[in-house]
């Protein structure tokens, strides 16, 4: 198992270079030219933009350890910070980007059972979030989970639209 290790503020620097790099490692083979890769980091995944976020106190970013090794790295969201307004009931689990040789193998479920904890913790009884229609992996991943699709909404990578389904959670408590 994993260590979770909340980003702090100083390390944005580090944090948009693994941002940037985890994201092209995971859509390389999708239909996205550079230009629109880049316009996405300087939108997304800049340091002022990752220090904004960094800044929210309805955000919480965290790094995925493994023997002092830096993994991966996950966001979660509640209230205004959330991607969609999705309500006071929702916690959003915005990004989980790992390194291409920590995909699989467990992560991505522990990832889950933070959030889920995060959620009960701050009394969200729901858990949502948006998966490229096209990643059947992730999809088939997040049912497993016990998420449902329960809608659509746009992502955009530079001047490429997609369509990413909204998948939930709801927590037993």
């Amino acid at each position: 198992m994993g260590e979770f290790v909340v980003v702090k503020k100083s390390d944005v620097a580090q944090l948009s270079e693994l941002a940037q790099y985890t994201f092209k490692e995971t859509f390389k083979d999708a239909y996205y030219t550079e230009q629109d890769f880049q316009r996405y980091f300087e939108e997304s995944l800049s340091e002022e933009v990752l220090l904004e976020e960094l800044d929210n106190p309805e955000s919480w970013f965290y790094y995925y350890m493994e023997d002092d090794d830096i993994v991966g790295y996950f966001k979660f969201n509640i209230g205004s910070a959330q991607t969609e307004p999705m309500g006071e009931d929702y916690l959003e689990v915005q990004r989980i980007y790992l390194l291409p040789h920590a995909q699989k193998g467990g992560r991505g479920k522990e990832i889950i059972s933070l959030a889920e904890e995060k959620a009960r913790e701050l009394q969200k009884p729901k858990i949502w979030l948006g998966v490229w229609e096209e990643n059947d992996y992730a999809v088939q991943f997040y049912q497993r989970q016990g998420f449902r699709q329960t809608g659509t909404h746009e992502f955009r990578t530079g001047d490429v639209v997609d369509h990413d389904l909204v998948m939930e959670k709801v927590l037993d408590y």
